[in-house]
């Protein structure tokens, strides 16, 4: 795979572009390049810099099939999907893209995402600021004890909803001393 990239070292017009990403120079054009062409530069960007790499495009199609084509190279690639506005029913909005959202983000925060994509449109929404977005986070540890109503209370602020059995992601129960909390597909320690 480093030959695919090693190639490009011999150019000075790819050199040039290295610098100038390093000196920190922008905008940076760049044109005429074919889908693998992105690809592959993509990655080697992001190889020669080590400096992780936001790619922007037009629409959640392309977006899909950048990250499908980088995967090749690498799989520390993340999607930053555009916020779903249903404005007919509330209750029929998908969790699934808020939580993917949120899980780039905080992968963006612990520097574990080397390479996002996104479309303009994501970029265009507004977001909440990082401040808002990490002040109520909940850290538990084994052996220590918490009191019910803190932590309903803070899982609340986080944005969970208490339901009787726990379906899904963002949703918590308690019964009796036993607090169910149903979080991402990762488990982070």
């Amino acid at each position: 795979m480093n030959s695919l990239i090693n190639i490009l070292e011999k150019h000075d017009k790819f050199n040039q572009y290295i610098k100038d990403i390093n000196k920190g120079v922008n905008p940076i054009m760049l044109s005429g390049l074919t889908d693998s062409g992105k690809v592959h530069l993509s990655y080697a960007t992001k190889i020669y810099t080590e400096r992780p790499i936001c790619i922007v495009t037009y629409n959640e199609l392309q977006a899909r099939k950048l990250i499908k084509d980088l995967k090749y190279y690498t799989n520390d690639v993340y999607y930053f999907p555009k916020r779903e506005i249903v404005t007919y029913d509330y209750l029929a909005e998908s969790k699934d893209t808020l939580n993917e959202r949120i899980e780039c983000l905080n992968n963006i925060k612990t520097q574990k995402a080397k390479v996002i994509v996104t479309t303009v449109e994501a970029c265009m929404q507004k977001m909440i600021s990082k401040e808002s977005l990490y002040r109520h986070v909940l850290n538990l540890k084994v052996g220590t004890e918490y009191k019910l109503d803190h932590i309903k209370e803070e899982l609340i602020n986080l944005g969970y909803e208490r339901f009787d059995l726990v379906e899904g992601k963002g949703q918590f129960s308690v019964r009796g001393g036993i607090v169910d909390v149903a979080v991402s597909d990762k488990i982070r320690n």
